[in-house]
């Protein structure tokens, strides 16, 4: 699969890349990872506020802890998906037809698979994240609890940040870390996205990464739909570590 399709009889057109060409794959991944992080993040701050103020206790009179969670992410989760249509949206088509005003070679173009490729993985990687943050949120008695423990469940997107980044500034997309974390679910959201913009992906990697994806998200919905129960949601407990991967591995 290749990002970016250039038209070989253009004289320089292969030999003078422009300028913004190489930074096209960052861009890509700064938008997933921004989507992913800030819609999470709001599942978080929304159970962790009704907790707070105690509107938790009002919403579980008419609905289950489990008809709570799937409602929060699905919501959200449909909310986030337009975003990121209309964000990266918005840049395919202005590459696709706005490739002069950019200063792109001529025949620059990016193929719609990306597109298709990159809200796959962002539903993923959402329902994962979300699901994550959920459990912090319901484990967490007051919001600043939420918002600083949601840093240590967000750590490996940051990672797959950071990597998705620096690896094509470096032209090391398809070094051996790059590859892992687009294999790896809680860093493949992005990381795989920037190998798809950056260059040709094999599309039983592609494949793989979305299984194991659907794999893990299956395992993180199960695990913190058990810890969406009324001794969690109304505990005014603080929130601990340990405590929350007792709760999301089931032994709390």
């Amino acid at each position: 699969r290749q990002m970016c399709i250039r038209d070989s009889s253009q004289p320089g057109s292969a030999s003078e890349p422009s300028p913004p060409e190489p930074y096209l794959p960052a861009a890509m991944v700064l938008l997933l990872f921004m989507s992913l992080m800030i819609n999470a993040n709001l599942l978080s701050e929304s159970v962790s506020t009704e907790k707070e103020n105690q509107t938790i206790e009002i919403l579980m009179l008419s609905i289950t802890p489990h008809q709570m969670l799937a409602g929060k992410i699905i919501g959200l989760g449909i909310a986030g998906l337009l975003q990121t249509i209309a964000w990266i949206g918005t840049v395919f088509f202005l590459i696709n037809t706005g490739g002069q005003t950019l200063n792109l070679p001529p025949g620059f173009t990016i193929p719609a698979s990306i597109l298709a490729w990159a809200l796959v993985f962002f539903l993923l990687g959402f329902a994962m994240y979300a699901s994550l943050l959920a459990g912090v949120g319901a484990l967490a008695s007051k919001l600043k609890e939420a918002s600083q423990a949601s840093f240590l469940v967000l750590a490996p997107l940051l990672v797959g940040y950071v990597v998705g980044l620096l690896a094509p500034l470096a032209e090391a997309s398809r070094g051996a870390l790059p590859v892992a974390l687009s294999l790896f679910p809680l860093t493949a959201p992005v990381v795989m996205i920037m190998r798809l913009t950056d260059g040709s992906v094999p599309l039983w990697q592609l494949l793989l990464s979305a299984g194991l994806m659907v794999v893990a998200t299956y395992l993180i919905v199960r695990a913190v739909a058990a810890m969406f129960r009324a001794q969690h949601l109304l505990s005014g407990q603080p929130f601990s570590v340990r405590r929350y991967f007792g709760a999301l591995l089931g032994r709390a």
